[in-house]
């Protein structure tokens, strides 16, 4: 079911991230590191936002949106839906021309804090819609959700920026718009009915109860993501986020992109999980929630170490190279990371109720973070920052993985760590041997090299599986 349901999501999974780091490189020769800087901020800006003001309510409908099936269950949620949406609405609305004004050390324009404003409501309610889709299956209305908003948005922008004005503001307009039409485009599609708002003080007390914990935690993780823009900012000014943006969101973005492949369904799997046979059922399915993860970081973080001068020479444009070829390979390691412990040891909190634990988990890391951020700016400059979030998510992932295993027995399967290090070994090898390049055409057939031998590599470590699912597949196939 896992792999099925991983599939189905792949579209998603893969044309949203791909879109949005194509532009984080696009966007170099198009936006002086100011410009860059004063967009990326207000990034950080919206995703506070939305984990602040919202997150609470979506961790609930993604755990419990499925559990509300009946028609007058169904109802009840909706209302309770649109008023939180409204009031959540007016919340990020103040919160971002605040933001705006009184954050950034540039003098923003009534242009720009509109702009921004537009792009946290449509991008946390998108966002949001997602998560409520993800827990009704519904496949369709979340992908267009996560693909149009990052690809059109995208494209819009390069429109946007070639032929009216290279700025932040044009590129959140931009974005704004893209992720408008996706939600429009979703809703249709969705078990969501327009009802008059209405507060529903069970679902109220229940969501905020399971949600509450949340809102800290969610505003921690935020401070683990973005608190190095924000210390950058301080010390050296907006220009200096600019520089340090392309490779710190270049390697988020990847990390991301590829934990996104297979844990789609990954969370609403171990909830069926545990609902038709019990606790006991959870452990087993999080292992290979975690198997697949580590399998799919693993040669990503490999594969920008051994490829790092190649890629970046190739793809940013030239005054943003010597400082992204340093940034890249820590922000990698750091999302890599960051996505194993949230995708794994931080879901049992979330599965078995614990959501407090959720609150240490990220305490841990944003104080560690902001504690090695500094440490780290001013020993060693803005990679001496990246560095420093690279020490405090693995401070993090340490205490949340200790914790798991004592407290719920979630572990990983040694002889899968063992197999997926080999397959990562040997694509790693191949590369080293490969001639490097410095052009998109050259680099390339490496990727392609690199990803071949690790997949045939990852084939062999795991006969089994692949003889189960060529099975399957041969099944499905036969039947059509």
């Amino acid at each position: 079911m896992l792999l099925r349901q991983t599939i189905l999501y792949l579209p998603a999974q893969i044309i949203g991230p791909l879109a949005q780091m194509a532009a984080t490189i696009v966007w170099t020769y198009w936006l002086q590191p100011e410009a860059l800087g004063a967009y990326a901020l207000v990034w950080a800006i919206q995703e506070f936002a939305g984990l602040a003001i919202l997150a609470w309510w979506s961790a609930y409908m993604l755990r419990y949106a499925s559990g509300h099936g009946a028609e007058g269950e169904r109802a009840r949620l909706d209302g309770m839906e649109w008023a939180v949406q409204i009031l959540a609405a007016l919340a990020q609305t103040v919160f971002a021309v605040a933001a705006v004004w009184t954050v950034l050390d540039i003098e923003p324009t009534v242009e720009f804090a509109a702009a921004a404003v537009a792009f946290t409501l449509t991008r946390n309610l998108a966002s949001h819609l997602a998560d409520r889709a993800r827990a009704h299956f519904e496949i369709t209305a979340y992908s267009i959700i996560q693909i149009t908003g990052s690809l059109f948005g995208f494209l819009i922008g390069l429109a946007v920026v070639a032929w009216v004005a290279p700025t932040p503001e044009a590129l959140l307009w931009s974005y704004a718009a893209a992720q408008a039409a996706g939600i429009l485009f979703a809703l249709p599609l969705m078990r969501l009915d327009l009802r008059a708002p209405r507060f529903d003080r069970a679902i109220l007390a229940a969501a905020w109860r399971y949600g509450a914990p949340l809102f800290v935690a969610s505003v921690l993780v935020w401070v683990g993501s973005h608190s190095i823009r924000f210390i950058v900012q301080y010390d050296l000014g907006v220009e200096a986020v600019g520089f340090v943006t392309v490779g710190w969101w270049l390697g988020l973005r990847l990390t991301t992109f590829a934990s996104m492949l297979v844990t789609g369904a990954s969370f609403s799997i171990a909830v069926e999980r545990i609902r038709e046979v019990g606790p006991t059922a959870a452990l087993p399915q999080f292992a290979t929630n975690s198997a697949l993860l580590l399998a799919i970081l693993a040669p990503s973080l490999a594969g920008v170490i051994v490829l790092n001068t190649s890629l970046v020479q190739a793809l940013v444009a030239a005054q943003y190279v010597p400082m992204t070829m340093q940034i890249l390979p820590l922000a990698v390691a750091a999302g890599a990371i960051r996505a194993f412990k949230n995708h794994g040891s931080d879901q049992c909190f979330l599965l078995f109720e614990r959501t407090t634990l959720n609150i240490w988990s990220t305490v841990i890391e944003a104080v560690a973070t902001v504690v090695c951020c500094i440490v780290g700016l001013h020993l060693g400059g803005m990679v001496g920052a990246a560095a420093g979030c690279l020490v405090a998510a693995i401070i993090a992932e340490i205490f949340s993985f200790v914790v798991a295993n004592r407290l719920f027995g979630y572990y990983l399967r040694l002889a899968d760590i063992v197999r997926i290090a080999t397959a990562t070994a040997a694509m790693a090898l191949v590369l080293e041997l490969l001639p490097s390049s410095q052009t998109l055409g050259g680099v390339l057939p490496e990727v392609t090299a690199g990803a071949l031998t690790y997949g045939a590599a990852l084939a062999l470590m795991f006969p089994a599986e692949v003889r189960v699912f060529a099975g399957k597949l041969r099944a499905r196939l036969s039947r059509r």
